[in-house]
């Protein structure tokens, strides 16, 4: 199954990497650079999931999950760190967010997930 998929991250690099990859699987992506241009893009619609970075500057990616949720309550959010930000990945998913992913990304995982949502979608 085919997703509109918003990756937020102020790493464009990684952003773009992880899309390539996604993009491969026949996936639809669009990329934001900050929390507040991911929860702008998210307003704008057609989204099945949402990549979310946790530490980026502004923003982070929780308040942005925050935002993203009240906009859509049940949207699917995977939160992306490559930091020891416990606190802040434990509050996400405890208020609703779907998974956690460790980066570097281990494109395994990344698919799986992605793959599962799919099914859920």
């Amino acid at each position: 199954m085919s997703l509109h998929i918003l990756i937020v991250d102020d790493d464009r690099d990684h952003a773009e990497s992880v899309g390539d990859i996604l993009a491969m699987r026949g996936h639809e992506i669009d990329i934001a650079g900050s929390g507040e241009a991911g929860i702008a893009k998210f307003g704008e619609g057609g989204f099945d999931v949402v990549l979310m970075d946790v530490k980026m500057p502004g923003m982070n990616g929780v308040e942005a999950f925050f935002a993203i949720r009240k906009l859509k309550p049940n949207a699917q959010v995977v939160m992306m760190t490559g930091f020891s930000l416990e606190e802040l990945v434990e509050k996400a998913m405890a208020n609703g967010a779907v998974s956690t992913l460790r980066k570097p990304l281990a494109i395994q995982q990344l698919l799986t997930t992605i793959e599962t949502l799919g099914k859920a979608a």
